[in-house]
């Protein structure tokens, strides 16, 4: 069987982080996966302002649990024709981009991401915690 192919929003993160949901508890509903990260989603999640180090390394501990994939050409076209047709902020439309190139499920509570619809995307919100 496949593994489900799941692409995390820095929104999915600092939910967690903040203790608002329960981010492994929800993903463990699918038992053969991966889960993928970029590196936008690393700086959003590590950008809050007035972050503690104890935060960072929680943070930190948390996105090493995830494939960070690097974003290709594919991915920064797909971003741009997004952004032109959606006017869907750049990191949200490298997230979507990213995710499509991938084939995989967008995991955010993010209101712009959760009514966002493009060919090839999909996504799931988490419940609260």
């Amino acid at each position: 069987m496949p593994k489900t192919k799941l692409f995390l929003d820095s929104n999915a993160i600092i939910l967690d982080l903040n203790k608002q949901v329960d981010l492994l508890s929800f993903l463990s509903q699918w038992p053969e996966r991966e889960v993928y990260i970029n590196h936008v989603v690393e700086m959003e999640s590590l950008a809050k302002p007035g972050m503690s180090k104890e935060e960072e390394d929680t943070a930190w501990g948390l996105l090493s649990g995830f494939t960070r994939k690097q974003f290709t050409n594919k991915m920064r076209d797909i971003a741009v024709l997004i952004r032109r047709e959606k006017k869907l902020l750049l990191p949200d439309a490298m997230i979507a981009a990213s995710a499509i190139c991938l084939s995989a499920i967008v995991i955010s509570n993010d209101p712009h991401l959760l009514d966002f619809t493009f060919p090839g995307y999909s996504v799931r919100s988490i419940p609260a915690a």
